[in-house]
């Protein structure tokens, strides 16, 4: 299955990111699913996008915003799957992300640090701007996915969703 990011997404950040988008181990993120309805690759990509948008618009550290945002759950199996003898997925999958990525890509240490702790605070501290920010654009998108994942399996089953 061939991959394409569409045509109005940032030429800007394109450039940043291609070479990872281009990746054959990475592309297998579209095997696996995300918060129900969304492949991990879409996820990476929207966190990423994010991530960039606002450090950009900040004048702060872009380019690691946008790498480490599409790397930061660069784990090659299915989140189900059995973990090794005392793992919890929450602490195990930013230990395999930033190692997935450093045998992929020449990564910075601030990428991989923002990787490893974009579960912030199921994890360590994020030491920069970016890594807040990645950790931040991770929970807004999951929070959206399983939202829109909600709404779609209430329409269609005809339910009527009250927040009051």
């Amino acid at each position: 299955m061939e991959i394409t990011v569409a045509d109005d997404i940032s030429a800007e950040y394109r450039g940043l990111v291609q070479s990872i988008l281009d990746n054959p181990e990475f592309k297998k993120l579209q095997r696996y699913k995300q918060h129900f309805q969304t492949t991990r690759f879409m996820h990476s990509l929207n966190v990423s996008y994010i991530s960039w948008l606002i450090a950009r618009k900040l004048g702060w550290d872009a380019q690691t915003a946008a790498r480490a945002g599409l790397l930061h759950d660069f784990c090659v199996y299915d989140f189900k799957d059995k973990l090794p003898k005392g793992e919890i997925q929450a602490y195990y999958h930013p230990r395999v992300a930033a190692s997935t990525s450093e045998r992929h890509f020449l990564i910075s240490d601030k990428e991989r640090q923002a990787i490893l702790s974009h579960m912030f605070p199921l994890g360590p501290l994020p030491e920069s701007r970016e890594a807040w920010l990645i950790s931040l654009a991770d929970k807004l998108c999951a929070i959206s996915e399983f939202c829109c994942f909600r709404i779609a399996l209430a329409r269609r089953h005809k339910v009527v969703i009250s927040y009051g």
